[in-house]
């Protein structure tokens, strides 16, 4: 699972993507908990969900929010993050 940047609304976002092999699987956006309170894509919650989805066959992709790790930008009390969300989804 290769680190991977995706370009969101205000600045680069870190991600981890996991594509499956089978044509037309089903698709897992799997979202961390609140970044002000140590929320990050590599959470364990975050992490076991992710593996799970792969595992289950899903097309899997995790990231971290604006300000989190490698992610470019700042919290954006939750309207930011709900760009963050639809960009990666698009």
């Amino acid at each position: 699972m290769p680190e991977i940047f995706i370009a969101g609304p205000e600045g680069r976002l870190e991600a981890r993507y996991f594509p499956q092999k089978t044509s037309n699987p089903p698709v897992a956006l799997v979202l961390h908990p609140h970044p002000q309170h140590g929320g990050s894509m590599n959470s364990k919650v975050t992490f076991a969900l992710y593996q799970a989805f792969v595992e289950m066959g899903f097309n899997t992709l995790r990231f971290n929010f604006r300000g989190v790790g490698k992610s470019e930008g700042k919290f954006d009390e939750g309207e930011g993050e709900l760009a963050d969300a639809a960009t990666i989804m698009d």
